[in-house]
Parts: C-alpha cells; structure tokens; sequence
C-alpha cells in the first residue's frame, strides 16, 4: 500500500487510546466492569475471551456507539466528537455497508468522507490483496459473508487512521485472506497505527505478535 500520512509520535502528543474505569449494563448486568487499556502508536493488541464475555460490547463502548460510564478518549477527545471519529476506524463483526453502492463507489465515498483524497489509492490496492479489484462494480448484496467481511476490512484499513478497531475480523475469511490480513495488520502497526482486535483464540495473539488482554467477568487482564 502507499504510505499514509505520519502519525504523531512526540512525547506530549495524546495516546490513540486511553480508557479507564469503563463500565457498560444491559438490562441492569454489569457486561464490562471497570475495564482500563492503554494504546500507543504501533500498538497491536488482541482482545480475547469466551463468547459473550462482552467483546464486542467493550469495543463499541470504546468508539461511542454504546452508552458507558467512565472515561474514554481518542487521541485526548471523546470518542463521540468529530476529532475522534476522524481518528479511528471500525470493522464491527457484522459488515456494515451501503447496499445501494458498488465497491468502488464505496471506496470513493469514504475517501470523500473522511477528507483523506489518498484513502481511494490505499482501499484499492486492500481490495487487490484480498482479489476484490474485479468485483469494484459489483455492489455488496450480490457478494458472499466472507466477500463482504473482506471489503469492509479493506475500507477500515484503507484510512489508515491513528487507531484501528476490529471485531472478530478473522471469522469468515479463507486462510490465504487471513494471511494477508495479518499482514495488513503488522503494516499498519510499523506505519505507527494502533491496532485494537477481538478474537476467540488466544493463540491468534502469538500468530500475529500481539499483546493479549482477556475479558473475563467483565474486567480486562492480561493473558
């Protein structure tokens, strides 16, 4: 992929991400207790745990999209403001994705979105790797799971943002695909992106060089 824009790294500048004291309850059950991470640039890390351990839950209190007490911020904002959203990216483990729009159009809306005219140029040559460069005209209801986990994770990675969340981005891939994403991921993590990943298997983190956090009755600990 081409290179993306340099990340800061100077001593004073805010972390991608700092969390601490994260709770979330649903239906009156605390699902993640008082859970605190730490990312910095070149972070890779794998977030693992038994199905409904809250995962999936914690992530998307990380980046806004549930209600949570205690504090979150993205490169020293909310996760809620338009300077974070402008400085992370989210696969959720079901691909989210405009059926009315083709892949190219995709790629090009984001591009526009974003306000990052080089994400087009990245997300392309992320949809070669994992062999989508044929189906840019094609719009996503006529593609398979797997297909359409494989363009969302190329959107996510094509904007090549300081921080990079991604829930269950393994499942539905072939093996050849997850080889390439795994790759994607370590060049996303030597650019200087932080990599935030969930994942069933704590093996995956060896596999990939990650540091492994487990979600285990609500609270994170090491693995």
């Amino acid at each position: 992929m081409p290179p993306s824009d340099p990340i800061p790294t100077a001593p004073d500048a805010p972390l991608p991400l700092v969390a601490s004291g994260v709770r979330v309850r649903l239906g009156g059950v605390a699902i993640v207790d008082e859970a605190a991470l730490t990312l910095v640039p070149g972070d890779l890390v794998l977030l693992t745990g038994p199905n409904g351990a809250g995962k999936s839950t914690l992530l998307r209190a990380l980046v806004g999209l549930l209600p949570a007490s205690g504090e979150v911020q993205v490169l020293g904002h909310p996760p809620t403001s338009l300077a974070a959203k402008r400085a992370f990216a989210f696969a959720p483990d079901e691909p989210a994705l405009y059926e009315d729009l083709t892949l190219a159009e995709h790629v090009r809306f984001q591009a526009l979105l974003y306000g990052r005219p080089e994400a087009e140029e990245r997300t392309l040559a992320a949809l070669a790797a994992f062999d989508l460069t044929p189906k840019l005209g094609e719009f996503p209801g006529t593609h398979s799971r797997g297909m359409r986990q494989k363009l969302s994770l190329a959107l996510t990675l094509g904007l090549a943002l300081p921080m990079t969340l991604l829930d269950e981005p393994f499942n539905g891939l072939d093996l050849v695909s997850q080889e390439r994403l795994a790759a994607a991921l370590a060049e996303r993590t030597r650019e200087g992106g932080a990599v935030l990943l969930t994942g069933h298997q704590r093996e995956l983190g060896g596999l990939l060089g990650a540091r492994v956090v487990e979600l285990h009755d609500g609270r994170l600990q090491d693995a």
